[in-house]
């Protein structure tokens, strides 16, 4: 990008959610910026499909990176990596009230009914900025939190 960008000033300018907020933290991944729009790409609207929100999505890539385990026969570490992501989840619902992105936003993005109506009420866009901005600052906080 030209100029750095976070959250979702990334996303207005042209990433999907999950984009923005991994290459918000790319360095807390530890990733660099092409790898991480390439590697969130798919997770944008939900998968394409609705399910879990792809602001959630990037923030879950960027505590696997920061945190996951990196040793096939670690469970333990392994382990403990659950349970941010199931803390970063139950974070993520009480803050919002669901991780499936059409329950979050009223409608499905991947029909073009969904589309539609997303069109007509622009207003929902404020909410996937507000979730990408929440969850960059959540998984930065997160990965403070527990790499102790």
């Amino acid at each position: 990008m030209s100029k750095e960008l976070y959250g979702s000033e990334i996303m207005k300018a042209g990433s999907n959610c999950a984009q923005a907020v991994l290459v918000s933290l790319k360095d807390v991944a530890g990733v660099d910026e092409k790898t991480a729009m390439k590697v969130a790409c798919p997770f944008g609207g939900g998968c394409r499909n609705g399910d879990i929100c792809g602001a959630a999505s990037g923030a879950l890539m960027v505590l696997g990176y920061a945190l996951g385990n990196d040793d096939l026969y670690n469970k333990e570490a392994q382990s403990e990596a659950y349970k941010v992501v199931i803390e970063f989840n139950r974070r993520f619902k009480e803050k919002f009230g669901a991780l499936a992105c059409r329950d979050l936003l009223g409608c499905d993005t991947s029909t073009s009914e969904g589309r539609e109506y997303m069109r007509q009420h622009p207003e929902i866009k404020q909410k996937c900025w507000d979730m990408v901005d929440w969850a960059c600052e959540e998984a930065k906080r997160m990965v403070e939190e527990y790499k102790k």
